[in-house]
């Protein structure tokens, strides 16, 4: 592609002058366009898992569906145009866990049960009432607290404070600090984890997942998970191995077809529907077992997938999310600042462990949990906020290094705090 000379703009390096249009494909316009064609293939899914054999409720998802795609895109596109260094702050990071927490105690308190499950909150908004999970804001909430939290700055400290007071801003700062890092995420996981955990188990427990893992690449020491097993243990035991309903999830786990008739039913109807696609698939809208899928439009709409499009468009989706996985990790690596680093990080955490984890369920790789398949299940807020969640690592893109070819861009706000600088007293 030929480069075209642009006149020379006051503070832009020499290759500014090269026009975008005429760049080659930079990361953030893969991740856009990834996410865009995600979205896209959700739309028609969704639209022809809702023609069922119920005529009365045919359009009701789609319709539903698409008045929020709108929204995700918009949200999608703030994302990306969104300084994300304005998010280092400490107020946002702490206020983000302070509403995460009243949401979540609102939902125990005064929540809507849908499909035996107590998570949503319920509000009016015109004609229509609007539905939302906290636990989706959850997820987020938690990735901006740890990526401020673990990108504060070891400043150098006036000499008038010192040795003492050097070394306590140093162990403030450090992850790898039992007091000072270990105990206040626990803290803040432990709070957020329970409140989840009331209600829907799997959802908490990926929380706690992202969590741990985050912490791990901000630079947690190797012994600080192993001290988790005891508690995670304990968890497992009140919140599943005492629950019949969810013990029961783990039974069909192992074995489905022995339990067809009663709770493996949602697994054998996946696995059927898998099957019955073959390579190439039914074609759209020629399904016959969606019919029979419970929640075919959200946790289980990946099978719906693969019996109208077969091994190939199943393989399709799995693709399309390697690469956003792949570009993901690409601006993980030239992020231009830590806080940028772990916000990345922990986004694409989210958006791949979420994905993994739904189709695992949906092929019975994994117990059943009800957790949606990312920018293509039927959804109102988790769509939305994944969507400005994936328009933020198009923001970090822009600025990181490749991000549009040229280094990185000019910045519309300063950093909010310097780079780390390790203080060394004087000899």
């Amino acid at each position: 592609m030929t480069a075209t000379a642009q006149p020379l703009v006051p503070g832009r390096p020499a290759a500014a002058r090269v026009r975008l249009m005429d760049r080659p494909m930079n990361e953030p316009m893969i991740i856009f366009l990834t996410v865009l064609a995600l979205m896209t293939l959700g739309v028609m899914m969704v639209y022809s898992a809702t023609r069922t054999a119920h005529p009365s409720g045919d359009s009701y998802y789609f319709t539903r569906h698409v008045i929020f795609v709108p929204v995700a895109l918009g949200a999608l596109v703030l994302g990306t145009i969104f300084p994300y260094q304005w998010l280092n702050r400490r107020w946002i990071a702490i206020l983000g866990i302070l509403v995460t927490v009243v949401l979540l105690v609102a939902v125990l308190l005064v929540g809507e049960t849908i499909n035996h499950a107590k998570r949503w909150l319920s509000m009016p908004l015109g004609f229509m009432r609007i539905s939302f999970q906290p636990s989706e804001f959850a997820k987020f909430a938690v990735v901006l607290f740890f990526a401020w939290f673990y990108s504060r700055a070891k400043a150098e400290p006036p000499p008038a404070d010192g040795r003492a007071a050097a070394w306590l801003r140093r162990a403030s700062t450090d992850p790898r600090s039992f007091v000072w890092s270990f105990v206040p995420a626990m803290a803040v996981m432990g709070v957020i984890c329970l409140l989840i955990l009331k209600e829907d188990f799997g959802t908490g427990a990926f929380v706690g997942l992202v969590a741990v893992a985050l912490c791990m690449i901000a630079g947690w020491r190797w012994w600080f998970p192993l001290l988790l097993v005891g508690p995670a243990a304990a968890a497992v035991y009140l919140a599943v191995w005492l629950q019949p309903w969810r013990l029961n999830r783990v039974k069909v786990w192992w074995d489905p077809w022995k339990y067809y008739d009663g709770p493996g039913w949602h697994v054998c109807q996946s696995l059927m529907a898998l099957g019955s696609g073959g390579l190439t698939g039914l074609g759209l809208g020629a399904g016959i077992q969606k019919m029979y899928i419970p929640e075919n439009t959200t946790d289980f709409v990946f099978a719906v997938i693969c019996e109208e499009m077969g091994l190939l468009g199943g393989l399709l989706v799995i693709g399309l999310f390697g690469v956003l996985v792949w570009r993901a990790v690409r601006v993980v690596r030239g992020a231009p600042d830590r806080f940028g680093f772990l916000l990345a990080s922990g986004v694409t955490l989210v958006i791949s462990l979420q994905a993994i984890m739904n189709i695992g369920v949906v092929t019975g790789a994994l117990p059943a949990k009800g957790i949606s398949l990312p920018f293509i299940s039927y959804g109102g807020s988790g769509l939305v906020i994944m969507s400005f969640a994936a328009g933020l690592l198009c923001s970090v893109a822009r600025q990181s290094k490749g991000g549009a070819g040229l280094g990185p861009a000019p910045s519309p706000v300063q950093p909010l705090r310097p780079e780390p600088v390790v203080y060394r007293p004087a000899r």
